[in-house]
């Protein structure tokens, strides 16, 4: 009796001990964005946000490694990995993927951070939010990091308007004068045509007048074409007209914004 007695109090006091060894998938997905960060702020990097819609995408692509057992950033069958993100309606202008499998979350990111390519994804400074997806097929662990520089939300009006403030603050820079703007609901309805003719602006603009037609794509106000830029900073004087739209995904999943502007000297 004494020995039962004994011998029960070890396996039950063990218990408590064995529950907490076991982590869930979604506690280690956690615990590597915490230590990612740990490794970004070493670097001075900001530190990434968590990214539900990147976490699924990472998550359904685990999933698809673990059935085929293949290790793959595009198991048979799925699109690339920005096409994935896009569907899980991530929007994003730049994004990274990391792929693995170990015994177990410390292993998974040590062999990240010790692998250069992986490690560079990790560290960027670029990328503001991050979705880890882990699934657990046995006693291995099939694993994926998705990293994106995320896309605010901004309406076709707003992103003009972050137009104009980025053409208003370089030429101050170069202490040349502001150049009056008109916001043309003509050229947005042009710009969300998806024409790419920089000729179909210049027929809504002004007779008699030298005028420079630009019709482009970007994904953040501040990325516009060097051209434009160059035009823009050339001009001692003048006005401008803009609309823009926003863009479908491209093929690569990469959301962008596409702006039809028309300059005046």
């Amino acid at each position: 009796m004494n020995r039962f007695f004994l011998l029960f109090c070890l396996v039950t006091s063990l218990l408590p001990v064995r529950a907490q060894e076991i982590t869930s998938t979604t506690e280690m997905e956690q615990q590597i964005l915490d230590w990612t960060n740990q490794e970004r702020a070493k670097m001075n990097a900001p530190p990434v946000t968590w990214n539900n819609r990147l976490a699924l995408a990472a998550r359904l692509h685990s999933d698809e490694m673990a059935k085929h057992k293949e290790l793959s950033h595009q198991v048979k069958g799925e699109p690339v990995f920005t096409e994935r993100l896009s569907e899980r309606g991530a929007r994003f202008n730049a994004a990274a993927e990391n792929v693995g499998f170990a015994d177990d979350a410390e292993s998974l990111q040590s062999g990240w951070m010790h692998s250069p390519p992986h490690r560079a994804n990790l560290l960027n400074p670029v990328y503001t939010e991050m979705g880890v997806g882990i699934v657990r097929a046995g006693d291995r662990l099939w694993a994926t990091e998705d990293f994106a520089t995320t896309i605010q939300s901004m309406s076709s009006e707003d992103f003009e308007h972050a137009v104009e403030q980025q053409i208003a603050s370089r030429r101050q820079t170069h202490r040349l004068p502001t150049l009056k703007v008109t916001h043309s609901p003509e050229l947005r309805r042009l710009a969300c045509s998806g024409n790419s003719s920089a000729g179909a602006a210049l027929a809504t603009g002004r007779r008699n007048v030298q005028a420079y037609a630009f019709n482009f794509t970007a994904p953040q106000p501040n990325q516009l074409p060097p051209d434009v830029v160059k035009t823009v900073l050339e001009m001692p004087s003048g006005s401008y007209s803009l609309g823009a739209c926003t863009s479908k995904p491209s093929d690569n999943g990469l959301s962008t914004y596409r702006v039809v502007m028309v300059l005046f000297r």
